[in-house]
């Protein structure tokens, strides 16, 4: 019943028929996910939560869709492992994984929906895609943890002449992590913060990275990237010992010439390191007291962009300044046939006091369910929000006046952010 599977974007493997009478097998498929989750490197606290979050939405859904398939597949992401549930739920009941849905236990249908409520608290994400079958794909997260980094001083650079970058081996990986916490100091973005958490990661295929060494065979400096998406890469860096220019603006230029005809379109760059190019490229705009950066790599083709009347002005002028070819279309109107209730991710970066938002589903309450995040995470003391809309996707494009009454406001667009071009939304202000 459970598979541990490597191969991303594979559906599950093991799959089985299941019934009503099948909920007394939960407890085996706890242990089961339970000890494949320590057998790929999880600590057992994490083991334990992630184990019992996919026993929850199994008995949810043996006992409401019995005669259907559900499976399991376990995938090992090194820094996080994995949990894909293929299963029949019903889109209706989905909402119950919003992190602000109540536990009340005078509320019979939040009783009925417990499995579920608890699911979606125990694991660090949660993501759902349907299937055009009709099926569910539930991913259940759990990362690992890693302990703070306790560094020492910064060592004397060997001169090495005009080493070229190469791409970062685990020994790179740990090097560089250590250099971006001597250079960017409390602004060190968060693959970085352990060497450890940065080596899992590249292992993984989730962060790449050239460096720099030394004579001695240190790490001199170094520049980092992830996959946005398949057009868009985001920049991280670059750093150098002793901030020196020369080194970190050859490292952005190999980079360039290393992504030309590789289909990235743009490379963005928000976290930037000391010694950033900035001259070479062009501002999409500020998120809170940060720039964001971006280079076209390539031509950039036109594709349809879905808006409406609050997102439509702010996409004009954005493409209008970059010259970028859009057919910008109208979103469906809110009149049409719309869910009772929505489904949001909270990606939460609690060093950085961090939250952002995406809409997983639509829904006629998503403005106070928005609300509702907001308060949730402000009470925990964070106070930086973001909402993402990915306008290539028609019913996102109407999110717009939603947004605005929950008091986000468009910042930026990353094109190709996500199955479209992409808008940055933040909170300026709690809404009464």
């Amino acid at each position: 019943m459970v598979d541990q599977g490597n191969q991303p974007g594979r559906r599950p493997a093991a799959m089985a028929q299941i019934h009503a009478a099948d909920t007394g097998i939960a407890a085996d498929i706890q242990t089961g996910v339970e000890k494949a989750a320590l057998g790929l490197g999880l600590e057992a606290s994490g083991a334990a939560r992630l184990a019992q979050a996919v026993e929850e939405v199994f008995v949810f859904v043996a006992t409401r869709a019995p005669g259907s398939s559900f499976g399991v597949e376990l995938r090992d992401r090194r820094h996080r492992v994995e949990a894909l549930l293929h299963c029949r739920l019903a889109t209706e009941a989905l909402h119950w994984f919003n992190l602000t849905q109540p536990i009340d236990v005078g509320d019979a249908a939040a009783m009925d929906a417990l499995g579920l409520l608890l699911a979606s608290r125990l694991v660090d994400r949660l993501t759902v895609d349907l299937d055009p079958e009709g099926g569910v794909l539930l991913t259940l997260e759990q990362s690992r943890r890693y302990p703070m980094a306790a560094d020492g001083a910064e060592p004397s650079p060997v001169p090495a002449g005009d080493a070229e970058p190469v791409a970062a081996d685990a020994e790179g990986m740990a090097g560089l992590a250590w250099l971006f916490r001597r250079r960017m100091g409390m602004a060190v973005p968060r693959p970085f913060q352990t060497d450890e958490l940065a080596q899992d990661m590249a292992a993984a295929g989730d962060l790449s990275a050239l460096v720099v060494r030394d004579g001695s065979g240190g790490v001199r400096g170094g520049i980092a990237w992830r996959t946005r998406s398949p057009r868009l890469f985001e920049v991280l860096g670059p750093v150098a010992v002793g901030d020196d220019l020369a080194l970190t603006g050859r490292l952005v230029d190999v980079l360039i010439r290393r992504l030309v005809g590789t289909g990235v379109a743009m490379i963005y760059a928000e976290e930037r390191g000391p010694g950033f190019p900035v001259a070479e490229f062009d501002c999409l705009g500020r998120l809170g007291s940060r720039p964001l950066h971006f280079r076209l790599i390539e031509e950039d083709g036109g594709m349809p962009s879905w808006a409406d009347s609050v997102s439509r002005p702010f996409l004009a002028v954005f493409y209008e300044a970059l010259a970028l070819e859009r057919d910008v279309r109208d979103a469906p109107a809110d009149g049409e046939a719309r869910p009772d209730r929505a489904l949001l991710a909270a990606e939460v970066d609690r060093i950085a006091s961090r939250v952002t938002l995406r809409p997983l589903l639509d829904g006629a309450d998503l403005p106070e369910l928005i609300a509702d995040h907001v308060e949730r995470f402000a009470d925990e003391g964070l106070d930086d929000f973001r909402f993402e809309t990915d306008h290539g996707v028609p019913w996102q494009g109407r999110l717009g006046r939603d947004l605005m009454q929950a008091g986000f406001f468009p910042r930026v667009v990353l094109p190709h952010g996500g199955q479209g071009d992409v808008i940055v939304w933040e909170r300026d202000w709690m809404p009464v």
